[in-house]
């Protein structure tokens, strides 16, 4: 495992889990070790021994077992942060080190219920809900994260109605609303938040929103409970509705254009603000979003307003939810740049248009936007950034709704999550999404790619005792979204790749790739996966050149474990095989992951001449796919070059795969 020196370190764990050293982003862990730093930082005021943490997180090993996996995790901990104590003993007890800071610990000091400032602090620090996306541990570990989870959720709405309290005795009606409206996002089924929400909106001057916000109360308590607002609730919405001054004679009434059912949400991205001494030229900074806008609209999933409607929202500090009505928009992505010497530095923040809440932010630094090549690369990023994280916040707005009230669009969300995932379980119901999304929209091309891909990924995780009817599954759906889209980004992608993987026709692959990259040049997924057609053909240079574009194009992606397999294999090709098993190792250590790379991973180990690690990673690897032998591994082996599906399979033996 590479080591990390860190002075400092800061652990996000609202939200989900992230780790900060010295303000980057730090090295990746194995999931008991971040379940291990997490719970440490939630229970930092209680005495945690040994065994307790042990039996939450190794509970079904004996007391030995127990022992040297808590140590084991210890241990890596302190080649990771050499010279540091991230996690001190002290009689048989577990504490997190002094110089671990995190936002669990803002979260639980306990403030002032009446002062503004410490309110505030606790209430950013809450960000969502408690390590969200978390993989499974241990039902030990699962079972205390939801409780803790309600735990945190119920305090941060406490801290939020004093907050609302505090802000109404100050006067200010704009902040006492944007507070009730996080308390709505936070818990929407909640009467009493209801009508705090609706009060607020009134005592703002927004009696027009509070009717909006009321309409979607009616519809989530229809759709989520079955029941209708309370008495009170119906009654606020009338007065309100009788206090609003009627629509002028002669005025047309408002009409909105139904999008089709498999569209994405619609966003509108305003020009960036400058900050500092130094200003870009307007020509730079409109640039900029004229591209971000062009790149965005090559996505099939978003639905993006026209640069030429927001070119002139920029100048002045803009409400989002006021653009939002004016532009029928679901989010706003609004952005500052600024300039120090030759340094760029863009945030960019993903607004919610119908609260006006900050769902996403980030950072984007550039060493200079001299040339085009220097403003692709930084949209590029802000792209590849940007479209997870509105597949993330669209997620979180449907999680729990019954399938059969979701749009198609949204059954596509679903069955996306549960492709990323990897979970046996979760295909089972995007076998069923997949089904419906089809016979309700036939003609949608990203249904039938999404489908190659589930067909594809059943069989390279294991589960099919059927290949040639998976592949040819996959190649007759792959057909049928390119016949109904030939530009559809994931379609090509994956159609490239599996005539490498599963038919060895490269060169039909390496065309394909060139069209997905002419569709979309900055595509990380398109450079990602056209770098594996390189590594079969032996072109390894170019392989790792490849792989190393995808990740700079997408340097925090969600599915870093694809990047780093993609390394893994790369370098492995090309003969470096401590490099591959560094690579393969990181990718291991993420969530999820393909189970190839337990293979990939101990071959590379094993050809580094680390015979011990290469059997324990084998070890999981035939346990995770016990019916794969080394001569089906390297019978379906994608290499071009028959020696180098030979030595693969000697890698493996020295491993101890089964023959």
């Amino acid at each position: 495992m590479p080591t990390h020196v860190a002075a400092s370190l800061h652990l996000t764990l609202f939200g989900g889990f992230n780790l900060l050293a010295d303000g980057q982003a730090g090295p990746s862990l194995p999931k008991r070790t971040r379940a291990l730093l997490a719970y440490l930082a939630v229970e930092r005021d209680k005495p945690i021994t040994r065994e307790a943490a042990g039996e939450l997180l190794w509970p079904l090993r004996g007391e030995g077992q127990v022992k040297a996996s808590l140590s084991q995790a210890l241990y890596e901990l302190r080649q990771v942060f050499p010279g540091q104590d991230i996690v001190t003993r002290e009689d048989g007890r577990l504490a997190l080190g002094g110089q671990v800071a995190s936002d669990a610990a803002v979260f639980a000091a306990h403030p002032n219920m009446a002062a503004i400032e410490p309110l505030q602090q606790a209430a950013s620090a809450y960000s969502g809900p408690l390590l969200h996306g978390f993989p499974s541990v241990s039902s030990e570990f699962d079972d205390w994260l939801v409780v803790t989870r309600a735990r945190m959720e119920n305090r941060a709405l406490d801290v939020l109605a004093h907050l609302a309290d505090a802000w109404t005795a100050a006067g200010n009606a704009a902040a006492t609303l944007a507070t009730t409206e996080r308390m709505f996002a936070i818990d929407p089924l909640r009467e009493d938040i209801h009508r705090l929400l609706l009060t607020a909106c009134a005592a703002a001057g927004r009696r027009a929103d509070a009717l909006r916000y009321y309409e979607r109360i009616v519809d989530v308590l229809r759709r989520d409970l079955g029941v209708a607002p309370s008495e009170a609730t119906r009654g606020m919405a009338g007065q309100l509705r009788q206090e609003m001054d009627p629509v002028p004679a002669g005025k047309p009434a408002t009409t909105v254009t139904p999008r089709a059912s498999s569209a994405g949400p619609p966003i509108a991205v305003l020009p960036f603000r400058q900050f500092g001494e130094e200003f870009l030229p307007r020509h730079v900074r409109e640039g900029l979003v004229a591209d971000i806008v062009g790149q965005l609209a090559c996505l099939r999933e978003l639905s993006v307003i026209s640069h030429g409607s927001t070119i002139g929202l920029g100048e002045t500090e803009q409400d989002p939810r006021g653009v939002g009505r004016m532009l029928g928009v679901r989010y706003v992505v609004r952005g500052t740049i600024r300039q120090d010497g030759n340094a760029i530095r863009l945030t960019t923040d993903l607004v919610d248009a119908e609260t006006g809440f900050v769902v996403r932010s980030w950072q984007h630094r550039a060493g200079s936007l001299a040339s085009f090549d220097d403003q692709d690369r930084v949209v590029a990023q802000v792209v590849n950034t940007l479209a997870p994280r509105v597949r993330e916040v669209e997620l979180q707005r449907i999680r729990g709704r019954r399938p059969d009230s979701l749009s198609v669009y949204e059954k596509t969300l679903l069955v996306r999550e549960h492709l990323l995932r990897l979970d046996r379980a979760g295909f089972a119901e995007a076998r069923q999404l997949l089904d419906a999304i089809i016979a309700e929209e036939p003609g949608y091309a990203e249904a039938y790619a999404l489908d190659a891909d589930w067909h594809g990924l059943f069989l390279s995780q294991g589960w099919s005792n059927d290949r040639e009817t998976h592949i040819n599954a996959v190649d007759l759906q792959t057909r049928h979204a390119l016949d109904l889209d030939g530009d559809n980004l994931r379609a090509l992608i994956f159609h490239a790749h599996r005539k490498s993987l599963h038919h060895r026709d490269f060169d039909t692959a390496q065309n394909i790739f060139r069209h997905a990259l002419d569709v979309s040049p900055n595509s990380a997924k398109a450079w990602l996966w056209s770098s594996l057609t390189f590594s079969y053909v032996g072109e390894v240079h170019e392989a790792v050149r490849r792989a190393e574009r995808a990740l700079s194009l997408s340097p925090r992606d969600r599915e870093a474990h694809e990047f780093y397999t993609a390394l893994n294999v790369a370098h492995y090709s090309a003969g470096d095989y401590r490099a591959a098993a560094d690579w393969g190792l990181k990718a291991i250590g993420e969530p999820s992951v393909m189970r190839a790379i337990y293979w990939w991973t101990a071959a590379s180990l094993a050809a580094a001449g680390d015979g011990r690690r290469a059997r324990e990673v084998a070890h999981i690897g035939m346990e995770q796919m016990p019916n794969r032998r080394i001569r089906d591994a390297v019978a379906n082996s994608p290499f071009k070059d028959e020696d180098r599906r030979s030595r693969y399979g000697q890698h493996l033996l020295a491993a101890g795969f089964h023959p």
